[in-house]
């Protein structure tokens, strides 16, 4: 996995990892708040009010994708994505093919974890024991 990563920038960062082909996208989106939304639809399917959301994405969030073609795609029907990261893969992600689009995720989810760095920005070790030690109530 080649990407060069900022931890300052990976705070506010959400994560979108997506498939696209000319038919249509597959997203994972995690958000700040922990919420995961994985959805799946034609570009077709996508409405003004879709897009808008797609376009505010493209602009705020960092991209993972398994390709320079699935970077055409969206680029074709939506907006370049300002953040992008390339993970290494063995081909291209079908975005209909859930395995492979789990294994994809897998990929993604090795180099946070591989990296110490991101990892104690992302989950800061005093996290954990701030939560256990709130007091509870009467």
């Amino acid at each position: 996995m080649a990407s060069s990563t900022d931890p300052v920038d990976e705070r506010r960062k959400q994560i979108v990892v997506a498939a696209a082909d000319d038919n249509g996208v597959r997203m994972a989106f995690f958000s700040s708040l922990g919420a995961i939304l994985d959805f799946q639809a034609s570009w077709i399917e996508m409405d003004a009010a879709t897009r808008g959301w797609l376009n505010f994405t493209t602009r705020w969030n960092r991209w993972w994708l398994p390709d320079v073609a699935a970077l055409g795609s969206i680029e074709r029907h939506a907006n370049a994505p300002t953040d992008v990261r390339f993970a290494a893969s063995n081909g291209r992600v079908a975005r209909l093919d859930t395995d492979g689009f789990r294994r994809y995720l897998d990929t993604i989810e090795q180099h946070y974890r591989r990296d110490e760095t991101i990892s104690r920005t992302l989950f800061p070790p005093d996290a954990a024991s701030a939560v256990q030690s709130l007091p509870t109530a009467p």
